[in-house]
């Protein structure tokens, strides 16, 4: 998985690239522990181009998701589909975390907000 940062005026968003797995957790963990320095107002992760995601992924998900909520910080994920929808319904994430279809409707309802 290749992760990057891009910078929007209402959000940062990361996109992810590839297999999320062990291997890219700390390049991932790294970028999203920087975005919770910076206080971001909102953080979308974008999925759409990953083919496959392992449990330590979504772990720092999680652990932004802890953080964001503390913080008044908002986290999207966006491309949830194919084998990566079908491992986010397994942790159960959606239960909590928001989801929409891609980066553009996430920004487009971070400028509503």
């Amino acid at each position: 998985m290749k992760p990057t940062l891009c910078i929007h005026p209402n959000a940062a968003v990361i996109e992810l690239e590839g297999e999320a797995d062990l291997a890219t957790v700390p390049e991932f963990q790294q970028i999203v522990r920087e975005q919770m320095a910076a206080k971001i107002r909102r953080l979308i992760i974008d999925f759409s181009r990953v083919t496959f995601v392992n449990t330590p992924v979504w772990a720092v998900v999680v652990e932004y998701y802890q953080h964001a909520s503390g913080a008044g910080t908002e986290l999207v994920l966006t491309g949830i589909q194919g084998r990566v929808e079908a491992s986010f319904k397994i942790v159960r994430l959606g239960d909590f975390i928001t989801t929409l279809p891609t980066v553009e409707d996430a920004l487009n309802a971070a400028q509503v907000n």
